[in-house]
């Protein structure tokens, strides 16, 4: 891979590996240390890419894994940033429009924040990244109906959260 093409896909492509770590990680520190070493793999490794959403595929791949990776230390297991990141208000903004919409996106954000870490990253791929669930099985290695289940799950805590909160009916 020529540095051109590296450029190209870092332009391309750091935003979606920055929210997709930032989804599973929920620390802003967290999810920029996770793109960094994704975008260094990606430069040291040069890999060869089919198509631009081969590269996609492939950033998507290590950007799950050094997610797990990052979980995998002691330290971090016993962390919890959802609190810390909820009270500095650190949801990110393009997300949010206008008022009425920013409240509800945010409702929604945390409810998705809130959710257990095996949900976190399917939903995000599914509902942000628009992947099929076939698709993200392969990205996070793990069986389709796994991915399925843990979507249908993910839904179920996301409406009962959103009944909870008024914001649906």
């Amino acid at each position: 891979m020529d540095e051109t093409k590296f450029v190209e896909l870092v332009i391309e492509y750091s935003d979606m590996v920055y929210r997709l770590a930032l989804h599973d990680c929920r620390n802003p520190q967290d999810a920029e240390d996770v793109m960094q070493t994704v975008f260094m793999k990606l430069y040291t490794r040069k890999p060869e890419f089919e198509s631009l959403e081969h590269g996609k595929y492939w950033l998507l791949k290590v950007t799950a894994n050094e997610c797990k990776r990052l979980f995998a230390s002691s330290w971090k297991k016993k962390m919890d940033y959802l609190e810390t990141f909820v009270e500095q208000g650190q949801i990110p903004e393009d997300f949010i429009e206008d008022t009425r919409e920013k409240e509800q996106r945010e409702v929604v954000l945390e409810a998705v924040f809130g959710l257990p870490r095996k949900y976190r990253m399917p939903v995000y791929l599914y509902y942000y990244e628009e992947y099929s669930v076939a698709e993200i099985a392969g990205i996070l290695g793990r069986n389709p109906s796994t991915i399925q289940t843990q979507l249908d799950r993910a839904r179920r805590k996301l409406k009962k959260q959103l009944e909870e909160a008024g914001y649906y009916e």
